[in-house]
């Protein structure tokens, strides 16, 4: 089931939401990339450009922070490079099934398909409400 965007995410920063929308809708590809058949590649793809957005928008928030001089900025940097990490350490057992005889999502083991969308889904929803939302008074 996707996660759907509330308002509760909305930090009030329309750059920012409107990257969390797309994080949102990366995550969801593929989550519904791992709940139905399809071709390996379109999975593989998808991870990449979450990892790529994710880099991204993390360089984004992390300007704006040094911009308004936030105070935690360290610390949420830090919470930025972990979440990379994990996305990384998650996507490696799907990422190495390029080639050979995967190639569909079928092929994609169930742990490590549960493993990435409870990270994924915890993450979207744990670092907005938890960390971004404390950008909410510095940035506006």
């Amino acid at each position: 089931m996707p996660i759907l965007w509330r308002d509760a995410f909305s930090i009030g920063f329309r750059q920012i939401d409107n990257d969390h929308r797309h994080l949102l809708d990366l995550i969801n590809a593929i989550e519904a990339a791992l709940t139905v058949e399809q071709a390996m590649s379109k999975l593989h793809n998808a991870i990449d450009d979450l990892a790529a957005y994710t880099r991204r928008h993390f360089a984004f928030e992390e300007r704006l922070m040094i911009e308004a001089s936030y105070v935690n900025y360290e610390w949420h940097k830090a919470a930025h490079q972990e979440l990379i990490e994990q996305l990384k350490q998650a996507a490696e057992p799907i990422l190495s099934m390029r080639g050979g005889d995967s190639n569909t999502t079928l092929a994609v083991p169930a742990e490590a398909r549960d493993a990435l969308v409870g990270l994924l889904r915890h993450w979207l929803v744990d670092h907005i409400i938890k960390e971004d939302m404390q950008l909410k008074s510095v940035l506006s």
